[in-house]
This record gives C-alpha cells, structure tokens and sequence, in this order.
C-alpha cells in the first residue's frame, strides 16, 4: 500500500491521520478545490462533486477502519433519514397519487449520493469545516471575479450567465457567514482577518445581488451566531457586538442606494398587495402564490400534486376570484418560490416533514455536540439555506441540492468523528 507520510494535509490540520493513502491525498483535494466550482462555470460543479464521489468510494475501501463503523454511531440512523427524507417523501406520494416520475428524482437524489463522502470524512478523520476555512475567501473571490466578467442580464444586479440573483446572492452570503463562524481564539490575527474577509466578501456580494431573503438571512444567522456564542460574549462584548451590528444596518439603509430601494420597495410592496391597490409586484406575485398554496394545501394535504404544471389553479373559482395571471403562470412554471410551499405542494405533510427533517436534524447534530468549528459553521449553512427559502426554492436546482448534501454531509461527518 502507497503511503503518504506526513503530509501537507496533515501538518495543516485538515487529516488527523499522519500517514494515509495517496487515494486519500486526492480525496481531500477534491474537497479543497469543489468550492471554487461553485456558482462559476456552468456544469463545473457538478463535475468537481462526481469527481469527489468517485474518490470518496475508491476512499472507502482504503485501511484504518471499517466504513461500517458509521453505522454504530449515535446519530447514524438519523443522518440517513435526513439524507433519504425528501426522496422517500416523493416515493411515497407518488405512489399514492399514482404518477411516479423518475424526473422528480434528479435533485433530491443528490442528498443521498453524498452518503459515501459523508462515510468517507468520517472513516479517514478528515476535518472538513477547517479545509473549508481555508478556501472559502478565495472562493468567494473567485466567484465574484467571474460574475464580474459575465454577461449582466439582470443590468445592475450581479450574477452570473446563467443563475439568477436571488440564488447567487443567497449562497453568497451564506458562504461569508460560514466563513465568519470558522474564526476560532487560537488564530493568528493574518488567519482571522482573512476568514473575516469572506464575510466582508460575502456581504458586498449580497448587496450586489440586490438579493433580501439574503438580507433577512444575514440577520437571523447573525443572531444565531450570537446565541451560540453567549457564554464567551461579557455583556460589554455583546452590547459593543449589537450596537455596531445596527450601525451597520442603518449605514447601509442610507448610503447605500439599492438597499435602501430595495427595501423600501419591500415594505410598499407589502402594504399595496395587503391593501389590494397593488398585487402586481415581485412581493405580491410571492404573496398571492402563498395564499394559493394555503387553498390548495386544504384539498390535497397528504399527498400535494407532484409537478407544479399539474396544479388545478386555473380551474379553481376560489383562486381565480384573486390571483392575477402573472402569479399562475409563475407558479405553474417555477412554484410558489418558498421552499416549504413547494415541497407542499409536491408531496403534501409527507413533503414538509421531509424538508424539517432536512434541515433541522443536522442542526440537531450540530447543536447535541460540543462548541467547535463544526457546530457554528453547521448552524449557519442549514439556518441560511432555511430562512432564504422562504423568499424561493433554495433545494431546487441540482447545484444547490449537490452544494447542500456534500457541505452538510462533510460538517455532520466530522462532528461526529470529533466527539471521540
């Protein structure tokens, strides 16, 4: 067996094992360079994660213990329903409703795929939230450079040829949070102030997207960051923390012209749908899409309708008394844009019970074990993801399903591995 004795990987930290297989050198590889695949070049992401795959099988079958090890663990059982949920909820749908379409599975299915990388993180003891410390900023670097050079087809509002603004501006912000909470006391101030330029990084990105799920997210994990970290924070810290923390808020409200208009533009928006004077806008399309997911939840709450083309919108008198023709079409396209909506309105209470298993059992995971990298870069992928997908799909395009499964799946598997 070729063995790697000391590595680069290991003297950084990223492999708790001194000596390992060179299939597991190019297995951490894979990890280090995924990132800067995502959100660029279309299709490249896709290509780096089955490339990673592929290593992470070969991976599994290298020595130092036996892969099913994994499955004595604690919350083994529970990682795989969270992995398998969405999928066994369409299974289970469909084959109620009768209509099973193997199409359906493309996204979701991805969730599962990551299993073996999971396995894989585990069995060789990689730290997979500090490589991802590592090459967050430089990602996220990279990832505005090349939206920058490509075509604007949403004018001033930045992303790339062929993503919209919402999810690139979503992730943005996401990653920049991520790479904020991987900030530890043990650091050397270069190494904190180059993890703090992925949140800096990450923020102007959002405010180039134009993005507000983001905005709204930003908030909530930040509070969360807050809240996981109290008993480190004196009262003086917490007070300094918040009261620049709103500064902030307010500096942007009235320097900055986008945020403030997009904003703005929210609350108007808000108030002319609630008031009937104008349903017409982004936020109104949103909002009456919801109130016909309510309705349409109400005749079909176990099994939903599968595909959004097959919604009986326009036929509903009920729905037709106030939805405009903006709003059905939208939702026969693309869905209510909100994730537990469209989850709904797939597979009913099977649906929603397989987006809260998705989300909320690895923060379980993150929140049963001790304070640690892990925990807090964990808490704020599955809060952001979360909370932006009340404003759209966040899991619906196999990028996002592939980004989530594996970055998930990589934090969940070293949390446990660190509690030995």
């Amino acid at each position: 067996m070729k063995v790697a004795s000391n590595t680069i990987y290991h003297r950084f930290g990223l492999i708790e094992q001194q000596n390992h297989h060179w299939v597991i050198s190019l297995f951490i590889t894979s990890l280090l360079v995924l990132p800067f695949g995502f959100m660029t070049f279309k299709g490249l992401f896709g290509v780096l994660s089955a490339i990673c795959l592929l290593l992470s099988l070969l991976a599994l079958g290298i020595n130092s213990g036996h892969p099913s090890n994994f499955f004595k663990e604690k919350y083994s059982f529970l990682i795989i329903l969270c992995l398998s949920a969405i999928v066994l909820s369409l299974l289970l749908s469909q084959a109620i409703r009768g209509d099973i379409s193997a199409a359906s599975y493309d996204g979701p299915v991805r969730l599962l795929a990551a299993l073996p990388i999971l396995i894989a993180i585990y069995k060789h003891r990689i730290n997979f939230p500090k490589l991802l410390s590592l090459v967050i900023p430089l990602a996220l670097l990279g990832i505005l450079i090349f939206a920058k050079l490509s075509t604007h087809i949403y004018g001033e509002r930045l992303t790339n040829h062929y993503l919209d603004p919402i999810f690139w501006g979503n992730f943005s912000i996401i990653l920049g949070f991520m790479s904020f909470a991987s900030i530890q006391s043990q650091d050397h101030l270069l190494l904190k102030i180059y993890k703090f330029s992925g949140l800096a990084l990450g923020i102007t990105m959002s405010l180039m997207s134009q993005s507000r799920a983001g905005w709204i997210a930003a908030i909530i994990m930040a509070l969360v960051w807050l809240a996981l970290n109290r008993k480190e924070l004196t009262f003086k810290k917490l007070v300094a923390i918040t009261f620049a923390f709103l500064l902030t808020l307010i500096l942007l409200f009235i320097f900055v012209d986008s945020f403030s208009a997009r904003v703005n533009g929210a609350i108007t928006e808000i108030s002319g749908w609630l008031n009937k004077t104008q349903t017409e806008s982004a936020t109104g399309y949103r909002l009456t899409m919801w109130k016909m997911t309510v309705h349409l939840f109400s005749l079909s709450p176990w099994v939903g309708y599968g595909e959004f083309s097959t919604l009986p919108v326009t036929k509903d008198p009920y729905i037709l008394s106030f939805a405009d023709a903006e709003s059905i079409k939208t939702i026969l396209c693309c869905g209510p844009h909100n994730e537990v909506a469209a989850q709904t309105l797939r597979s009913g209470v099977f649906g929603i019970l397989a987006l809260l298993a998705t989300y909320m059992i690895p923060m379980f995971i993150f929140l049963q074990s001790k304070m640690n990298q892990s925990t807090v870069m964990g808490m704020m992928l599955c809060t952001g993801v979360f909370i932006c997908g009340f404003a759209t799909e966040m899991l619906g395009l196999k990028i996002s399903y592939t980004f989530y499964a594996i970055f998930t799946s990589g934090l969940m598997a070293t949390t446990i591995w660190q509690k030995k």
